[in-house]
């Protein structure tokens, strides 16, 4: 674990630590640092940002993971990110492994996020060990002929598009236990069918109302999802032979709420959903002064833009909260479904969030999405650009003291636990992608 952070120290302000460095998390962070009101401190296991909406375009694209894992070190000016893995989130303090101490707040901002298990995502700590993951990957994806797609919602569809686009002669077969692609009765029935046929234009084979059962191998344990080896299948319903010596496990998104079950927030969390339970503020029930966003939060649907949306929201109340001023009004969730699904650089299907759920085909999911996935925007947003992924401010000679400054005086630390902090902590095994412990 370490610490990057600022280049001026703020004294004698409000604290506000977010847990979660995605979407949501950094949006968040990053518009109460720039007001200047709050000190910030971001915590995150990971040492990068992790664009995990163009993963899957690392697994067929040399060199492209280096593109989308963006150091924290840019991201805050006056605040720090600690790169740490949560132990306990409460409302006395956030505990990380290694540390003793509670680090305390004013505010707390829960945005832990989900986790899937890669491709679709990576929990190593260090960019160099994801960055390796996915070279891997493509070494595997390269050397098979027969891939099988195990779960047919947006990740599996994506990942068959880009393998498709990038190796177009190999055989795919996609097996999805719906009656059509992605969740049904959610889309336009224009959705699925052009999904479905784009796919099918491709070369891709898709086996739906049928289901795959996977055993545990080796090759298979977490935190990968994925079983190199060839291996013939036989599907549950229509008894369909399948072999592939690729196989991925494309289902089984979890939410990141264990740091959240052994403390006095765990009554907080949703039974059914696993979810935290906010009001209209994005409050947790009980507490005005912890938020949580993002796929954590029981608000919305589950996408990147609106954890974004919701973390420019809880910036905004914080510093009203702070001045008891009276509130503005609640967060308001998108109304209607929509989503963006490409297949490839060229390909994809979106809904538009209107009313009558406008349909979109290649030329405009090409524009908005699929020709870089966002990755461009994403590294502004984190205050890099491609040329200069690999230079870290952290390296500079007056990084530490800025850091150990900042941390004994606005956290009200010891300088010997400011130290510690900025040290390096050791790293718990990850399991399934689980980012927060």
């Amino acid at each position: 674990m370490g610490v990057t952070g600022s280049k001026e120290n703020v004294t004698k302000k409000p604290v506000v630590v977010v847990v979660g460095g995605g979407y949501g998390g950094v949006k968040c962070a990053q518009s109460l640092d720039k007001s200047g009101q709050f000190f910030v401190v971001l915590i995150d296991r990971k040492s990068y940002f992790l664009h995990n909406i163009a993963t899957l375009r690392a697994c067929v694209e040399k060199n492209y993971a280096n593109q989308i894992m963006i150091p924290y070190d840019r991201v805050l000016t006056n605040g720090c990110v600690v790169h740490a893995e949560v132990v306990s989130i409460s409302s006395n303090g956030v505990f990380v492994h290694g540390y003793d101490q509670p680090i305390h707040f004013n505010y707390l901002v829960i945005a832990t996020g989900s986790s899937y298990a890669f491709p679709g995502k990576v929990a190593d700590p260090q960019r160099n060990q994801a960055l390796s993951r996915y070279s891997t990957m493509r070494e595997e994806i390269y050397k098979a002929q027969q891939i099988l797609v195990i779960g047919g919602g947006p990740v599996g569809i994506e990942l068959c598009g880009e393998i498709a686009t990038d190796f177009p002669n190999k055989e795919i077969t996609l097996v999805h236990g719906g009656s059509t692609l992605l969740q049904p009765n959610v889309f336009r029935e224009e959705m699925y069918t052009n999904l479905q046929r784009q796919l099918q234009h491709m070369g891709v084979k898709i086996l739906l109302n049928d289901r795959i059962k996977v055993a545990s191998t080796d090759n298979a344990k977490p935190p990968v999802n994925y079983i190199r080896g060839k291996q013939t299948y036989v599907t549950e319903n229509n008894k369909q032979s399948v072999t592939a010596d690729l196989t991925f496990i494309c289902t089984g998104a979890r939410v990141n709420n264990k740091s959240l079950m052994m403390s006095d927030l765990a009554d907080k969390v949703d039974t059914q959903s696993g979810r935290l339970k906010v009001n209209g503020y994005l409050q947790v029930e009980g507490h005005t002064n912890i938020f949580a966003i993002g796929d954590i939060s029981n608000k919305e649907s589950k996408m990147g833009y609106y954890a974004g949306n919701q973390g420019e929201y809880v910036a905004s109340l914080i510093p009203i909260i702070e001045r008891n001023k009276p509130y503005p009004k609640e967060y308001q969730p998108g109304q209607y479904p929509a989503m963006f699904v490409t297949l490839g650089r060229k390909g994809g299907v979106g809904q538009m969030p209107t009313k009558n759920g406008f349909i979109v085909g290649n030329t405009l999911v090409k524009l908005l999405k699929s020709k870089d996935m966002g990755t461009s925007r994403t590294q502004s947003m984190m205050n890099y650009k491609a040329h200069s992924l690999d230079e870290s401010l952290s390296d500079h000679p007056s990084a530490y003291s800025h850091k150990l400054l900042s941390l004994k005086e606005c956290m009200e630390l010891t300088e010997k636990d400011a130290e510690e902090l900025l040290a390096g902590l050791p790293e718990k095994q990850i399991e399934l992608g689980q980012d927060f412990v």
